[in-house]
């Protein structure tokens, strides 16, 4: 049976549009009791208000799922606890969330109300300039990651040539009858992956915490594994099944590399070079290429290998924003006045239970 703890993913990341935003998908307005949307700057306690909270809800065993921060991959940007039916989210840039149904759904929970804004105005050229250059770090890396997707969607366009489609439509007209029994339901999309601090990070675990059965597809010009992964995702979509789609961390919405069926346990996946999944998998699919020229081989090869420099280059300038980040929370912090933030701790954790 599937393991439901330690479900983590993201839901936002730099890719080759700037940073995408999934958050909406933590909005469940008709089915959830509750949405919680934390403001409040950097340093003054969002994520570690979340952290209090989950604690509490770790504690009885409930079945939580988290949501990383891309750029830190330590803090939490969100989490829905599934037993409650409540989720809570920091809706700060660059994943701003407002209110749809104030009050009777969504709650805000301004962290701002702890702050001493006179010590911040004494620092305000210093946050200026630090913000700027955080922006500025972000900036590069989405050039970086925009340069690597170009050269990654220019592989794909040259191996379609060389696709095994008999190999391909046998896969998924086998993987499609294995659906039957897959409960009915909403799609929800996440990412399992990010261009992070310093490395691509990959929740590879999460796929087997949901699934039993999970078929790898190896892939690493990135055509096969495309189509095959849209055809799935259609014929789930035209038979109105519940799943959880992932996209290409760099490539997103374009591009899906995982789809999980947790109500049955299955999942496909892809490994290549930036997300290997090779150990993960219970069935490991493989001649979906026919053989490639030698030549156009080695371009494919060049190509790879400075879309990887390039995504490497893009986590190194994450990096430094994570520095800045760091040097800019330094002013929050000091300008806090947590036993405020305790007593908005205190209250919505009597609200919550």
């Amino acid at each position: 049976m599937p393991d439901k703890t330690n479900i983590r993913f993201f839901l936002g990341s730099n890719t080759k549009r700037g940073f995408v935003s999934l958050f909406d998908e933590l909005k469940n307005p008709l089915e959830g009791n509750k949405l919680y949307i934390i403001k409040g700057g950097p340093g003054s306690g969002k994520s570690s208000l979340m952290k209090k909270i989950i604690h509490i809800l770790e504690s009885k065993n409930h079945n939580i799922e988290y949501f990383h921060c891309a750029s830190d991959p330590n803090s939490l940007d969100a989490f829905i606890d599934h037993d409650l039916n409540i989720a809570m989210v920091d809706g700060t840039a660059p994943h701003v969330m407002d209110p749809d149904y104030p009050g009777a759904y969504d709650n805000i929970i301004n962290m701002a109300e702890c702050w001493d804004t006179g010590k911040l105005t004494q620092n305000k050229s210093e946050i200026i300039n630090l913000s700027k250059s955080i922006s500025s770090c972000h900036r590069m890396a989405t050039a970086c990651i925009s340069a690597a997707s170009a050269l990654l969607d220019s592989n794909i366009q040259t191996a379609k040539a060389y696709v095994n489609n008999d190999a391909i439509d046998s896969f998924t007209d086998n993987f499609i009858k294995l659906l039957d029994g897959c409960k009915k339901g909403k799609e929800k999309k996440r990412l399992l992956s990010a261009a992070s601090v310093g490395k691509v990070v990959f929740f590879k675990d999460t796929i087997t915490k949901l699934a039993s059965t999970v078929y790898v597809l190896t892939d690493e010009w990135g055509a096969a594994s495309d189509l095959i992964m849209s055809k799935i995702n259609q014929a789930a979509t035209y038979m109105n099944l519940e799943r959880i789609t992932c996209y290409c961390s760099i490539r997103t919405p374009d591009k899906i590399d995982h789809i999980i069926f947790p109500s049955i346990g299955i999942a496909v996946t892809t490994s290549n070079a930036f997300h290997e999944s090779k150990d993960q998998g219970t069935q490991n699919v493989s001649s979906l290429m026919l053989e490639i020229p030698k030549s156009v081989q080695e371009q494919m090869t060049l190509h790879h290998k400075k879309a990887a420099e390039l995504t490497d280059l893009a986590c190194e300038h994450i990096k430094r924003a994570k520095i800045l980040h760091d040097e800019l929370e330094s002013f929050y912090i000091g300008a806090m006045d947590f036993s405020k933030s305790d007593k908005i701790y205190e209250t919505i954790k009597n609200e919550i239970f």
